[in-house]
């Protein structure tokens, strides 16, 4: 029986470099795989010694391979960069222009930042579309006015994000009451102070905040609206 143990102590892993003592066969077949000029005393020395080789050029697939892991390397760190920008935390982003919107925390910080609040009957709008954003453009008939002046005519033009063309768009629909919180744009156009906060809608004479907005609206603003609480 085969001395398992024996071979296992004795077994080297890292078989010694050919000797001189090849045979011509042997010493031709590898003068055909590394070049004659390899075969001699510089390719070997004493039994047990390796020389070092001369540097090779790293192959085509191993310079793929390489180009690969830094790749993957880059899309590891850009969802890392994503992952830290939390929508829900202060300044953060949400993956698009409402970003940059305001919120605002308190009833007199909402109503401190509208130059204009109406409560106001929606017309029917068209989609325009400027500098690569598009958006909806409707006539407001004003019913009563809260803060700023009222408009001539008793219409403003109102610019809002289409409904539906995002993930946070103003619940607004043609021919419903709501109350608006605006700002003014250049022109003479108003929009909302942001897309949650700045409609409410009319329901049975109360002005209803949308789901996501907490703030309500001042006992002024309600009555000069003619608004019940």
């Amino acid at each position: 029986m085969i001395n398992v143990k024996s071979l296992v102590q004795h077994v080297n892993p890292v078989p010694d470099p050919p000797t001189n003592g090849m045979s011509a066969r042997a010493r031709d077949e590898l003068a055909e795989l590394i070049g004659s000029d390899l075969i001699g005393s510089d390719l070997v020395g004493a039994v047990g010694t390796k020389r070092r080789g001369p540097a090779r050029r790293p192959s085509r697939r191993g310079v793929l391979v390489a180009a690969v892991a830094c790749t993957a390397a880059a899309v590891v760190a850009g969802v890392a960069v994503f992952a830290l920008d939390d929508p829900k935390e202060p300044g953060g982003g949400g993956g698009g222009p409402m970003a940059d919107e305001p919120y605002f925390r308190t009833t007199a910080e909402l109503e401190s930042a509208s130059v204009l609040i109406v409560r106001a009957r929606l017309g029917a709008g068209h989609e325009e579309t400027t500098d690569g954003l598009t958006e909806t453009v409707a006539t407001a008939q004003v019913l009563a006015t809260a803060k700023g002046a009222s408009p001539a005519g008793g219409r403003i033009e109102l610019a809002y994000t289409t409904p539906g063309s995002g993930p946070e768009t103003a619940d607004l629909a043609a021919g419903k009451e709501y109350v608006l919180l605006l700002d003014e744009l250049d022109g003479g156009r108003f929009t909302p102070v942001n897309t949650t906060q700045g409609v409410y809608g009319v329901d049975g004479g109360h002005a209803v905040a949308g789901a996501d907005n907490d703030v309500t609206l001042s006992p002024g603003v309600i009555k000069a609206l003619k608004l019940t609480p």
